[in-house]
């Protein structure tokens, strides 16, 4: 959503920001002239759809756009209580954990896609799940992959320099991110004498517990939890190798800033994964859960620098050449002109 805003903040697009729930995180990467609302919502509070209106009201804007489940009720209310009815957008980016919605859900999902003007779905695959489990008509929704600035995570100009192999990823510290898989399977390669370490960026609850599995696995002394990370393709460029080892994710970021900045990838076969990284041809995807195979990838590109090689520049092609940052935003220019033009011409 930054990326978004930042990238579409013209003179003929303006953007304000509704936070149901808690305090925005993201002011100190947005263009100073974005307004943001904090409703500070209580859980399934029955007055929210009326202060939203209050809020659609103040703003006038010409699209709204409603990201995820949490927002999509609230939001679609709210934005039938407005005269005119202004044009409105559903957008599926990810679940918070692995697992499907309830069916309470799911039919509820059914119906408000009905009621919005268009949807938004970041993959292939994202789309197929939404028209399959939750009720979406296929004909609506449109597909607008995340995208990544190219020039920003590109290739180290300089090879890193020597020691251990390093392996690292980037994800906040969450169960559904399983880094715990990530540990395990190291923790496997280095009891076979391989010497390598373990760097993960991100914050969250999981931080003590895996700091106790590295302590109980032999990873102590060779994992670095870095915590939040400013400068991520300084980051990027000191790993050898990235690993997703996520349970659950739409069109995984962290991914796609990997592969632009030239990385060999082992991934869990979630979200859109096969679709990133091209069936396999550039990268390596793994089944998700499976510690066995997961050491063995690792442990096959540890070993063949040739493959870590092609691997990694077939992902900055792919990445470059289908995910950049100037097509989504161009994706996203045109639905948000499109609909204001039909709210406008309504």
């Amino acid at each position: 959503m930054a990326k978004v805003i930042s990238g579409l903040n013209s003179g003929h697009m303006r953007h304000s920001i509704v936070c149901l729930k808690g305090e925005s995180e993201l002011g100190d990467r947005l263009p100073p002239s974005t307004d943001i609302h904090c409703m500070h919502a209580r859980p399934n509070e029955p007055q929210l759809p009326l202060r939203l209106r209050g809020v659609l009201r103040r703003v006038r804007p010409t699209v709204v756009h409603a990201r995820n489940w949490g927002a999509w009720p609230d939001a679609s209310v709210a934005r039938l209580l407005c005269r005119p009815i202004v044009p409105f957008v559903l957008s599926f980016h990810g679940l918070g954990k692995a697992g499907y919605m309830p069916l309470r859900r799911r039919w509820a999902s059914w119906m408000l896609a009905r009621m919005a003007t268009g949807l938004v779905a970041v993959s292939h695959q994202s789309k197929q799940l939404m028209v399959e489990k939750w009720g979406w008509p296929s004909r609506k929704v449109e597909i607008i992959s995340n995208g990544v600035d190219t020039d920003r995570f590109r290739p180290a100009e300089t090879p890193r320099a020597g020691g251990p192999f390093v392996v690292g990823t980037v994800g906040n510290l969450r169960s559904v991110k399983n880094h715990a898989l990530l540990l395990d399977a190291c923790a496997d390669l280095v009891r076979r004498n391989v010497d390598l370490e373990v760097r993960i960026a991100g914050e969250g609850e999981q931080q003590d517990n895996l700091l106790a599995l590295a302590a109980s696995n032999g990873l102590a002394e060779r994992l670095t939890l870095c915590g939040r990370v400013e400068d991520v393709p300084g980051f990027l460029h000191n790993l050898d190798l990235f690993v997703l080892s996520s349970d659950s994710e739409q069109h995984p970021n962290a991914l796609n800033e990997a592969m632009a900045c030239g990385l060999a990838c082992v991934s869990t076969r979630v979200g859109c994964v096969d679709e990133l990284l091209d069936d396999g041809h550039s990268g390596t995807i793994v089944s998700p859960g499976n510690q066995a195979e997961l050491t063995a990838a690792i442990g096959k590109l540890i070993l063949n620098s040739t493959l870590r090689t092609a691997h990694g520049r077939a992902a900055r092609k792919r990445a470059c050449e289908h995910y950049s940052l100037d097509t989504m935003l161009n994706g996203y220019d045109q639905l948000y002109s499109r609909l204001s033009s039909r709210g406008q011409q309504t």
